[in-house]
């Protein structure tokens, strides 16, 4: 269950990432949130309007009038689909089978919020164009610790990639693996991936992409240590490494 529940929220939190501004698959990211916010305890069942209220206190946008309900409505039914939350009269619930894995559904919940933030508040981030501005979608998902996320948006841009282009991206998405693994205690996967991901990279040292490898590769050098010492669980994001935008942009 716990594999059906991480690829339905990687599905929901690719489609926010992919979506324009406040469109409805980051309404539904806000939702989902907004529900986990308010469980407390074994309480998995809660009504609509509780969800609603507090959804529309922290997005002022979403208070009131016909469109808000609409995109409210379309939302909640993307949920439903994707097998998130139950319907379950008036009330949504989280399916039994999620209910031992809701510390995690929380956490990336949480983590999709604040990507989506990150992305919509990033004046630099916005100003790139093109490849750089796809790379940076995805390097926003790695620095907000959407490790798996991370991997899968960027393998369509590795497919569609030239020969020349395609260890940039195999470098990131090894080492966004690297850094799924340590969250799941694989240590093992977690060194041999992230080595393999630096080494792809070296050839586009020191900025490639509209991002700055060169302080990401010294930032990441000390987790190999860390790694080898048995060191393992899952991360504040602010233990990061992040990826920094170039100072100009890259092709």
């Amino acid at each position: 269950m716990y594999v059906r529940l991480k690829h339905a929220l990687s599905t929901l939190a690719l489609e926010a990432v992919r979506s324009p501004k406040r469109g409805a698959p980051r309404t539904a990211v806000a939702w989902l949130v907004a529900f986990c916010d308010l469980c407390r305890g074994e309480r998995f069942v809660l009504p609509h309007g509780a969800i609603a209220t507090r959804l529309r206190r922290r997005r002022p946008g979403l208070r009131g009038g016909g469109r808000t309900e609409v995109q409210l409505g379309t939302a909640w039914h993307r949920i439903v689909r994707l097998g998130l939350l139950n319907e379950e009269n008036g009330a949504a619930s989280l399916p039994e089978p999620f209910r031992p894995h809701f510390p995690y559904m929380n956490r990336q919940g949480h983590r999709a919020a604040a990507v989506l933030r990150a992305l919509e508040t990033s004046s630099r981030g916005q100003r790139l164009r093109g490849k750089a501005a796809a790379v940076w979608r995805g390097v926003a998902l790695f620095n907000g610790g959407l490790f798996f996320e991370c991997h899968e948006y960027l393998e369509d841009l590795w497919r569609a990639a030239p020969p020349e282009e395609r260890s940039f991206y195999q470098g990131i998405i090894l080492i966004a693996a690297g850094f799924y693994h340590y969250e799941k205690g694989n240590l093992h996967g977690a060194r041999t991936k992230l080595a393999a991901g630096i080494e792809k990279l070296k050839p586009y040292l020191p900025a490639s992409h509209g991002v700055r490898l060169d302080r990401w590769m010294a930032s990441l050098a000390p987790w190999l240590a860390r790694i080898d010492a048995g060191a393992t669980g899952v991360l504040d994001t602010s233990e990061i490494p992040k990826i920094a935008l170039a100072f100009k942009r890259a092709s």
